[in-house]
C-alpha cells in the first residue's frame, strides 16, 4: 500500500514539471526564433562582419581571433625589446698569486763582502754591540721597505780598483797636458822636433780615452755622477800633494728599487756574495695576481668582450667582503681533464686584507649581447621539441603568427632569444614587435585543432 502511494506521488510531481516546461517554451520559443532570424539576416546582409565574429586559421602558423575569442582566451601582448640585462657568467674558482711584474729580485752589482744591513728605521746595522737598542734590528722577512731605502752595504774590490783606475787616468792626463803645453812653444822657436809634439798630443788623446773608458764603466755599474765627481776631486787633491781623503771607494749601497714587503732574505753580515746571489726578494702586495679557470662552454661569450674586464673577487674565508679588479688575459690552452682555460688578472689589495695563495672566486658581468631580444618568460611556449612565440605583427589587427625561436638564456621573468636565428626553421623577432604574454598556450592549442580555412576565390 505504501509502495503505491510513493509511485502516485512521483507521477503527480512529473506531471506538474511537464506543465511548467511547456508553458516556458510557449513564452520563450518565439523570442529565440526571432533572435535567430535576426542573426541570419545580419550575416546575409554583411558577410564580412560574420567572418570577423569567429576564430579562423588562415594557414599553418596564423590565427585570426574574433573579439570574443580574444577576451575568452585572455590574450595579452607586450612589445619585445633589445637585450638590456648583463650576462652573469658562473663564478670562476682559483687562487691569488704574486704579480711577477711587481716582484723585485735584489742582486749586487759587484761581488764583495756584506759589511752592514739596513734597518726598518733607515739606519745601518754593522753588528757592533748595543746597535739593536739604538738603531733597531736588521731588516727581516715581512718588513715593509720604501723605494731608495738601504737594504745592505757591500764592500767591493772591483769597484775600488775601477775608481783607482779613473784617478790614475785623470792624473796622467793632467801631466801629459802640461808636457804638451811646454813643447808647443818650443816647436815654434825650433827648439824641439815636431815628432816630440805629435807624441805628446797622442799621449793626451790616449789619456782622454782612458778617462772616458773608466767613467763609462762606472756609469754602466750605476755609479752616480756625484761619486764620479768625487773621484775627480780626489785626483786633483793628490796632484796638489795633499793627503788622500777617505772616499770609501769600495762602498756599495744596495737599495730597494720599489716599495714593497720583503718576501725573502738570503744574506747576513759577513757573507761573501757575487752578482748571481738573490740577496732579497721584494714584492708589491697592494696589487695581487688572480689565476682562475673558466669553463670551455663560457669561453665564446667571454672572448667577445674587449679586455680589460672589471670583475669582483671574493674569498670564502672572509664572507661578506668583495674586492674589485680586472680580467686581463685568457689562456690559449684548454685543460683536457677539466675542460677549463686559465684566466688571469689582478685585484686591488691596498688595504692588505688578501694573502698570496688564498682560494678565491671571481665573478663578472658581461655586457648584454647585441644579437639578443628580450621577451617576458610567459611569452615562450615549449613542447619539448620546439620553443614557440606568438607575434601580433599589427597591434590593430587580431592576427597572431606562431614563430619558432632559438633561446639564448633564461631567467625567472625574462627569456632572451637570438635576433638572427642560428637554427633552421627559426624565425627572428625584432625589437618593438608585440608578442603574446597571456593566452599563448591556448593559441597554440587552437592552432592545432582548427582546420586551415580554404581560400575562397573572389
Amino acid at each position: 500500500m505504501q509502495l503505491l502511494q510513493t509511485r502516485k506521488a512521483r507521477l503527480i510531481v512529473c506531471g506538474v514539471l511537464g506543465v511548467v516546461l511547456l508553458g516556458s517554451l510557449a513564452l520563450v520559443g518565439p523570442r529565440l526564433y526571432r533572435w535567430g532570424e535576426s542573426q541570419v539576416h545580419a550575416e546575409s546582409v554583411n558577410p564580412e562582419s560574420a567572418e570577423g565574429a569567429r576564430t579562423r586559421r588562415l594557414d599553418e602558423k596564423t590565427l585570426v581571433l574574433s573579439p570574443q575569442g580574444v577576451r575568452s582566451l585572455g590574450v595579452k601582448t607586450l612589445p619585445a625589446s633589445s637585450s638590456s640585462r648583463e650576462l652573469a657568467l658562473p663564478p670562476m674558482a682559483g687562487c691569488l698569486a704574486l704579480d711577477n711584474n711587481q716582484l723585485l729580485r735584489v742582486h749586487p752589482r759587484f761581488p764583495g763582502e756584506i759589511v752592514a744591513l739596513g734597518t726598518a728605521n733607515g739606519y745601518e746595522y754593522t753588528g757592533a754591540s748595543g746597535e739593536d737598542s739604538l738603531k733597531g734590528p736588521p731588516l727581516k722577512y715581512g718588513d715593509s721597505v720604501k723605494k731608495g731605502q738601504v737594504l745592505a752595504v757591500l764592500w767591493s774590490k772591483d769597484l775600488g780598483e775601477k775608481k783607482s783606475e779613473l784617478v790614475d787616468a785623470v792624473s796622467r792626463l793632467r801631466l801629459d797636458r802640461e808636457v804638451l803645453s811646454r813643447l808647443q812653444p818650443l816647436l815654434r822657436e825650433g827648439a824641439t822636433s815636431e815628432r816630440s809634439v805629435r807624441e805628446a798630443e797622442r799621449a793626451v788623446e790616449a789619456d782622454l780615452i782612458a778617462v772616458a773608458r773608466a767613467e763609462r764603466t762606472l756609469r754602466s755599474w750605476r755609479v752616480s755622477e756625484a761619486e764620479i765627481r768625487t773621484v775627480h776631486d780626489e785626483a786633483e787633491r793628490l796632484s796638489r800633494g795633499e793627503k788622500a781623503g777617505d772616499p770609501r771607494w769600495a762602498r756599495v749601497e744596495i737599495v730597494a728599487a720599489q716599495d714593497g714587503v720583503i718576501l725573502e732574505k738570503n744574506v747576513a753580515l759577513g757573507d761573501i756574495v757575487d752578482t748571481t746571489t738573490d740577496l732579497f726578494k721584494i714584492g708589491d702586495l697592494t696589487r695581487l695576481a688572480v689565476w682562475v679557470h673558466v669553463y670551455e662552454d663560457d669561453l665564446p661569450t667571454l672572448l667577445k668582450v674587449p679586455r680589460p674586464i672589471r670583475w669582483t673577487v671574493k674569498v670564502p674565508s672572509q664572507p661578506g667582503l668583495s674586492f674589485s679588479g680586472t680580467l686581463e688575459s685568457v689562456g690559449a690552452i684548454i685543460d683536457p681533464n677539466q675542460h677549463t682555460a686559465l684566466v688571469s688578472g689582478h685585484v686591488d689589495n691596498t688595504a692588505g686584507q688578501l694573502r698570496v695563495g688564498q682560494f678565491v672566486t671571481a665573478t663578472l658581468q658581461v655586457p648584454a649581447p647585441a644579437d639578443e631580444i628580450e621577451i617576458p618568460a610567459s611569452a615562450l611556449v615549449e613542447d619539448g621539441h620546439q620553443s614557440l612565440v606568438f607575434v601580433q605583427p599589427d597591434p590593430n589587427q587580431p592576427h597572431f603568427e606562431q614563430r619558432q625561436v632559438s633561446v639564448a638564456r633564461r631567467y625567472h621573468d625574462r627569456v632572451y632569444v637570438h635576433r638572427v636565428a642560428p637554427l633552421p626553421g627559426c624565425q627572428p623577432i625584432q625589437p618593438g614587435e608585440h608578442v603574446v604574454v597571456g593566452g599563448a598556450v591556448l593559441l597554440r592549442d587552437a592552432l592545432a585543432q582548427l582546420p586551415v580555412e580554404p581560400k575562397v576565390p573572389r
